[in-house]
């Protein structure tokens, strides 16, 4: 089988990281074309250090990655450091990395990747805010027909985790995710909604910690950290793993259930910026821009997840 050519944009993060090192594990099936960065749960240096951090610690500096936009298109930054932590990746006991960012800037290097492709021949899979994507786009909208897929955590059908109704990636840039959802491409969204399932429970993360390598002890590191909110946030100990379930959809798509609707993102109330509005009863006449996620086999996911995390 072809390995489907991706592009990862992401703003690591613990989760962000995990969804890497899961993409880097399977070279069989994922071709990971270049990892394009962007300021989200950390300032743009810090995600860009930590992309590169996970390329040396899967063993594939062979993939470049790409230092991305600094700032949000239209608002100031706003980060999940107190999640994160300071660097972004508490737990994770990862000394600085040694290589350094590929030159070009990440909007440069989606529009050449986009450009290079065949129609419909490239997935980009956006783990964080969707500012690279909608300036690149915002220069050749004609290249949507070149992409296969997005596949995009973010977006929360009911309650948000950065406000009352934000989910945090679509609330740090929502006008970059309206322009994003508003393209003629096809989208897959993993919002809270389904993402909250993928819980990394202490004993889903004891058997990636038996594996024993160095991956499995950073990897367990960073999902044994205190998380704010604890049990009483999400019902069950552990943390979320969010964007591992982008590659997991790619890699699995058997594990996840969903439907088509159409999705917009709210960008004028200051209250509720950065909310999707989900049709997902189809209520009104618009048509269906996304396929949204709902259900994942989580126990399926982690079990595969650890047999995948084992190979690095």
């Amino acid at each position: 089988m072809t390995p489907a050519r991706i592009v990862i944009d992401t703003d690591p993060g613990q989760d962000d990281a995990v969804a890497i090192l899961l993409a880097l594990a399977e070279p069989g099936r994922l071709e990971v074309a270049g990892i394009t960065t962007v300021a989200g749960n950390v300032p743009v240096d810090l995600t860009t250090a930590n992309a590169l951090r996970m390329v040396e610690l899967a063993r594939r500096t062979d993939v470049p990655v790409h230092r991305g936009a600094a700032r949000p298109l239209l608002r100031e930054l706003r980060t999940a450091q107190f999640v994160c932590g300071a660097d972004g990746l508490d737990g994770a006991g990862l000394p600085a990395p040694t290589v350094t960012a590929a030159d070009g800037h990440a909007v440069r290097f989606l529009l050449d990747a986009l450009a290079e492709a065949p129609e419909r021949s490239l997935t980009v899979c956006a783990l964080g805010p969707l500012t690279n994507l909608a300036l690149a786009f915002a220069q050749e909208p004609g290249l949507a027909t070149r992409v296969e897929r997005i596949v995009l955590m973010g977006g929360a059908r009911d309650l948000g985790n950065i406000t009352a109704s934000a989910e945090f990636n679509f609330f740090v840039d929502p006008h970059a995710a309206a322009m994003v959802l508003a393209l003629e491409a096809p989208i897959v969204m993993l919002g809270l909604h389904a993402t909250h399932q993928a819980m990394a429970t202490p004993d889903r993360v004891e058997r990636i910690a038996a594996i024993g390598t160095s991956v499995a002890h950073s990897v367990t590191g960073m999902l044994s950290r205190p998380r704010p909110g604890g049990v009483a946030r999400f019902g069950a100990a552990g943390h979320p793993l969010h964007d591992p379930c982008v590659i997991a959809w790619l890699l699995w798509p058997d594990l996840f259930t969903g439907r088509d609707c159409h999705v917009r993102v709210e960008t004028a109330s200051e209250a509720g910026i950065g909310r999707s509005i989900i049709d997902w009863w189809g209520r009104d006449d618009s048509p269906a821009n996304a396929h949204v996620i709902d259900g994942i086999d989580a126990d399926g996911l982690f079990e595969r997840l650890t047999a995948s995390l084992a190979t690095l």
